[in-house]
Parts: structure tokens; C-alpha cells; sequence
């Protein structure tokens, strides 16, 4: 199967699908709706370590959406709407960022208004996410990065197949590490592997229940 390269994705972005949602390209009219989710205090200290993060401050709608065509026509990072496939709420965006398609490395990124945290939707999105990445675009790692005390993001990339990373030089604490931020990652031999186990334990299901109607 022929992966999809930077120039391709340029002429569109796919639509990815899940039971319970639409991963489609973010566009200039779901900004302001992004920023509301974002501008919530313990979303932004997640994403920036405070409130008070000069990133932060100076990332006001028109800048978010103006880095975001930028990062289209680039295509250094890929943007997705989170919404819900019976109503079209949008529940978030999920993203690709920092892609590298000499290394074919990218690193997962993801956030989701309050009110929809706890139900499942990041794990499912993310999930998608990682299936495109390893089967769609070719990738032979990706990242994903949280707070360190933020357990819900924590168990959306384990869930998914995400180990936690030791630092790259023990003893001297990074930038992200400064901020708080864990590094996870998962290989696409590793997903693979994930996949074929969990396609195994279905077979099996699906053999013990018919042998226990029959």
C-alpha cells in the first residue's frame, strides 16, 4: 500500500472515522470555538504549565489560526476537529505536530473541552490517529508528550500502546522536564505487534463463544 507523503496530504486532508467520531481538517471557523476549550485554566496548564506561560499569552485566536494555515502549507504539523459523528459537537483537536518525513517521526498531540473528558472520546481519537500515522503515512515512531500530573492523558497514551521514555541525559533536567512534561512513545513494530495480539484474542473469542452455542 502506497503511504500518503506531504505533497499528497497537501491536496486534502482525509476524513478518519471512529464508532463515535469525525477526525476532519480544523479549519478557520472551529478556532474560536478552539480557543474557548483552550482558554480554560487547567487546559491551558496542561498544554503550557500555566496561565501565565508567555506562549500562552501571546497565542490569541487570530495567531492560533494563522499557525495552524501555517503549519498546513508546511506540513510540519496536521490538525484535526474532534467532533461527534451523531451531532457534530466538536469535542477537541487532535494533531500531528514536528513531522519529520525523512525520519518518519511525528508527535501526537490532543486536547478536549472539560465537559467531554472521562468518556472515552481522546483514547478513541487517538487511536485513529496512531492507525493513520502507521498505516497511512508511512510512520516508524510517534511521540506523545503530557503533564506529568495529568493522569487522564497519561492513560489516553498507554491505552494506545505508549511507553513512558527515560530522559535523554539523566542528571540534567530538560526543558520539558522543567515544565513537567513526560515523553511517551510507541514503534510501529510495536503497534503491529499490538494489533496481531489483540486480532489473535478476538479469533479466540469468537471460537469459544461459537463452541459454546453450538
Amino acid at each position: 500500500m502506497a503511504m500518503l507523503s506531504k505533497q499528497e496530504l497537501k491536496k486534502g486532508i482525509p476524513e478518519l472515522q471512529t464508532d463515535r467520531l469525525i477526525l476532519r481538517r480544523l479549519t478557520a471557523a472551529d478556532i474560536e470555538r478552539w480557543w474557548e476549550y483552550a482558554s480554560d485554566p487547567q487546559v491551558i496548564t496542561y498544554l503550557y504549565g500555566s496561565p501565565q506561560i508567555k506562549e500562552y499569552q501571546a497565542l490569541q485566536p487570530d495567531r492560533l489560526g494563522r499557525r495552524v494555515e501555517e503549519a498546513f502549507r508546511s506540513m510540519t504539523s496536521i490538525h484535526f476537529a474532534v467532533t461527534s459523528k451523531e451531532d457534530g459537537t466538536m469535542y477537541g483537536v487532535c494533531s500531528f505536530q514536528r513531522w519529520d518525513e525523512h525520519a518518519a517521526r511525528a508527535e501526537i498531540g490532543f486536547a478536549l473541552s472539560q465537559p467531554f473528558w472521562g468518556k472515552g472520546y481522546a483514547t478513541e481519537a487517538v487511536g485513529r490517529l496512531v492507525t493513520f500515522g502507521f498505516e497511512e503515512m508511512g510512520l516508524s515512531h510517534i511521540v506523545g508528550r503530557c503533564h506529568v500530573k495529568n493522569q487522564l492523558s497519561i492513560r489516553v497514551l498507554e491505552k494506545n500502546g505508549m511507553r513512558q521514555q527515560p530522559p535523554a541525559n539523566p542528571g540534567i533536567k530538560s526543558y520539558w522536564q522543567e515544565m513537567g512534561i513526560i515523553v511517551y512513545s510507541v514503534a510501529n513494530s510495536e503497534f503491529v505487534l499490538r494489533k496481531e495480539r489483540a486480532s489473535m484474542h478476538s479469533q479466540v473469542r469468537d471460537d469459544l463463544g461459537g463452541s459454546v452455542s453450538s
